[in-house]
């Protein structure tokens, strides 16, 4: 008779304390651990409101090809197709594709030397929400056994995403909710954070390379963007609706908004159990400095090496989106007018100069940003 065996779970570590992107990565070494010549693992996440795909998450043995990388899905038919059918696709030789007009994707692959691919569409309840990516430099790697293997794998990989979503999705819905019982709507409207979060990706995409900044900082930087202002629930709307300009002692009360946002952040990830939520210190960054100033004139007084990037991107981003739209104070400033403003503040070590330099050279791409979603 045989002795029980004892089995080590590869799997176990997932059931402890980890972010979402550290989950990835255990995944992907586990993976690696089967299936040693699976050379590269990717994700991107699809936008379904701009039809964008967009890279997220890379590991691989040599730096990715595409970082910073954005198609629109229906300029890539084959995985419009993977993604219509629900399908998964291996192929066996990506040098086939030679023939043709490549995307930048294959040839980018190419020329790292992979040769074969499978590729996943990922789902949350029938919701297309991006792509799996899985390379190796050998021809004809992905046979059946490993396909089935790697299928498998993949919708584990979604069932990550989609926890990782829903903690975003859970404090997103306690700023809605908060809004909702206070009856304090701010006076920033819906299409005002969500411009004001495209300009954010605008920013930290043209900063990516000179910051280093991972695909997955500028993709939690742009779901952050819109819950800057959570503290504005606690600020009367007197204060917020007011026409003119704040009194002093008005203003010191609208102040604090920053510090009762921390508490919020900080209060939700306790009481709705969102620890391992990736980058929460990121949003906790946003909410609490994204009105300080270089110069320590913010509103905490906080100077250049106490701002976090992330607080300096949507700084611009908030007041670019300001100043271009009309508000009960004042009229939509037009764009020569903006960008004079905001170099004279970066001058003056208000605002971060190479922040205020991506909005200037981006001007297309702001008025684009702009007619998506008017005021």
């Amino acid at each position: 008779m045989h002795e029980p065996l004892e089995l080590k779970d590869p799997y176990a570590a997932l059931g402890h304390p980890m972010h979402f992107i550290g989950r990835l990565e255990h995944l992907y070494r586990v993976l690696r651990e089967q299936y040693e010549g699976i050379q590269r693992f990717a994700m991107a996440l699809y936008n379904a409101e701009d039809d964008q795909l967009s890279t997220f998450i890379y590991e691989g043995e040599v730096a990715s090809p595409l970082l910073g990388y954005s198609v629109a899905l229906a300029d890539v038919p084959s995985l419009k197709h993977l993604a219509q059918t629900h399908a998964v696709r291996v192929v066996p030789d990506m040098r086939v594709f030679r023939g043709a007009v490549m995307s930048e994707h294959t040839e980018a692959l190419l020329s790292q030397g992979y040769r074969s691919s499978f590729s996943m569409p990922l789902y949350h309840d029938s919701r297309l929400t991006g792509f799996l990516f899985l390379n190796s430099t050998r021809m004809e790697y992905f046979d059946d056994a490993k396909v089935a293997y790697c299928n498998l794998w993949g919708h584990l990989i979604g069932q990550q995403l989609v926890r990782e979503q829903d903690s975003v999705e859970k404090m997103r819905g306690l700023v809605n909710f908060a809004t909702d019982v206070t009856g304090r709507r701010s006076v920033e409207t819906d299409s005002h954070v969500r411009r004001m979060a495209a300009y954010a990706r605008l920013i930290g995409r043209q900063l990516q390379a000179q910051w280093q900044l991972s695909d997955a900082f500028i993709e939690y930087l742009t779901l952050f963007a819109p819950l800057h202002d959570i503290g504005k629930v606690a600020i009367s709307d007197s204060i917020l609706h007011k026409k003119g300009g704040l009194s002093s002692e008005e203003f010191e009360v609208m102040k604090r908004h920053v510090t009762v946002g921390r508490d919020m952040v900080d209060q939700a990830i306790q009481h709705f159990a969102l620890g391992d939520m990736e980058h929460s210190e990121m949003l906790r960054n946003i909410v609490q400095y994204h009105h300080e100033k270089l110069n320590g004139s913010g509103y905490l007084g906080c100077e250049d090496g106490d701002v976090p990037l992330e607080a300096r991107i949507i700084a611009v981003a908030d007041i670019l989106d300001a100043l271009l739209s009309k508000r009960s104070y004042k009229e939509a400033w037009p764009f020569d007018r903006v960008i004079s403003e905001m170099q004279r503040m970066a001058a003056d070590n208000e605002l971060d100069q190479a922040c205020v330099a991506a909005v200037i050279s981006q001007q297309a791409l702001i008025d684009d940003i702009r007619r998506r979603y008017p005021q």
